[in-house]
């Protein structure tokens, strides 16, 4: 059968497609949208202005979650308080603007784009808002600030996200609390391990490297942002050309908080782990830097999951399998890459761990933290 030939023919002005440039982000206050019955609620505030110290006595201000619902000194912490939730739970997360607008972006987590938390997509927050979106996932992921990205993530605004999957009905389970698991172990983590694809820790550690230029702690919220103007929204004097938020010059160097100098190569203690011969270590780790790092730990230790999915588990990662490192076999990361690792340590010892941050367009080694995993008898 022939097909029949439609001519060409002229199309009106009004048939055109129109595009809107999206400059400027409504600000929004209020309930979840589309709401269902959550599992678990969750509230962070930003941002709280806090400094953190380095070992001379001189003070970084930094920007910081608030854990409203937590008065203690560990509502309020860099980086973020951990969030916990449970495989299957829908979770509403109160989030509120103390200081101008911003969102919370949870990475990894993948929720409706509405909750998302991109503000250039959605919406910023002014006020209150109620986040909802469901944790399927079992994994280690990551939530941060999603306004002027670059400098509110840079100044402290992030924390990590794991969710922590449901304690099975095992004679191994026995002595482990109810997820979510407390901080530090015990509890079990999704991983290759036919039938169940659980794997039990004793001992949970978290290695979140991060780095800081001091010239970007003196700016502004709003620094070297678009200027809003719908009407006429690529004009260029709507944009700035005098940022520094593409010059990046690192010259403190963080892990898991704790915060040097440059010029300071002595080891970051407090947050080493402590384990014994036959414990099982979880090990996660959240790349916060702006710069490429390379890990070496100083035992043969297993990546069980990357990204918050586990090898071999998952739908998508059923074709590939944990990965063996050898003692010192450096593995390489960058920005807001998660990973978890099981480590077995089968003699005592003192073992260093060491996470060198190379510049990402030189390749110019800027500094190496260590840290030790204490194994006793």
């Amino acid at each position: 059968m022939a097909l029949r030939n439609i001519p060409l023919r002229p199309v009106s002005r009004d048939e055109f497609p129109i595009f809107n440039k999206h400059v400027c982000p409504p600000t929004f206050g209020g309930g979840p949208v589309d709401e269902l019955t959550p599992t678990r609620h969750i509230a962070r505030n930003l941002l709280v202005n806090k400094t953190i110290a380095l070992p001379d006595g001189e003070r970084i201000e930094m920007w910081l979650f608030e854990d409203p619902e937590d008065s203690t000194e560990s509502g309020t912490t860099f980086p973020g308080k951990t969030i916990r939730t449970v495989e299957g739970d829908i979770v509403h997360a109160r989030v509120g603007a103390l200081t101008n607008t911003h969102t919370i972006h949870w990475h990894g987590i993948e929720p409706t784009p509405m909750n998302d938390g991109v503000g250039k997509h959605s919406f910023e927050i002014s006020g209150d808002f109620v986040y909802q979106f469901a944790t399927n996932q079992a994994g280690t992921f990551l939530y941060h600030c999603h306004k002027n990205t670059a400098l509110h993530f840079e100044a402290g605004l992030y924390g990590a996200f794991i969710v922590d999957p449901k304690k099975p009905d095992t004679p191994e389970a026995s002595g482990v609390p109810d997820p979510p698991y407390p901080p530090g172990g015990p509890g079990f983590v999704r991983a290759f391990n036919p039938p169940t694809h659980l794997i039990k820790y004793d001992v949970e550690a978290l290695w979140v490297p991060d780095d800081i230029d001091t010239r970007w702690h003196k700016l502004g919220h709003d620094a070297f942002t678009q200027h809003c103007n719908a009407g006429n929204p690529i004009a260029a004097q709507n944009f700035t050309h005098d940022g520094i938020l593409n010059d990046f010059r690192p010259d403190v160097f963080v892990l898991s908080g704790e915060a040097k100098r440059i010029d300071d190569s002595t080891p970051f203690e407090k947050v080493a782990v402590n384990c014994k011969v036959g414990q099982t270590v979880l090990v996660r780790f959240i790349d916060a830097t702006y710069t490429v790092n390379e890990i070496r730990v100083g035992l043969p230790w297993q990546l069980v999951a990357e990204d918050g999915y586990p090898f071999g588990v998952t739908p998508v990662t059923q074709y590939s399998h944990p990965i063996d490192f050898a003692a010192g076999q450096p593995i390489r990361i960058t920005a807001a890459m998660r990973g978890d690792a099981i480590i077995r340590p089968t003699q005592p010892g003192r073992f260093p761990v060491t996470i060198d941050f190379f510049h990402w367009i030189t390749g110019r080694k800027l500094y190496t933290a260590t840290t030790f995993i204490n194994v006793s008898a």
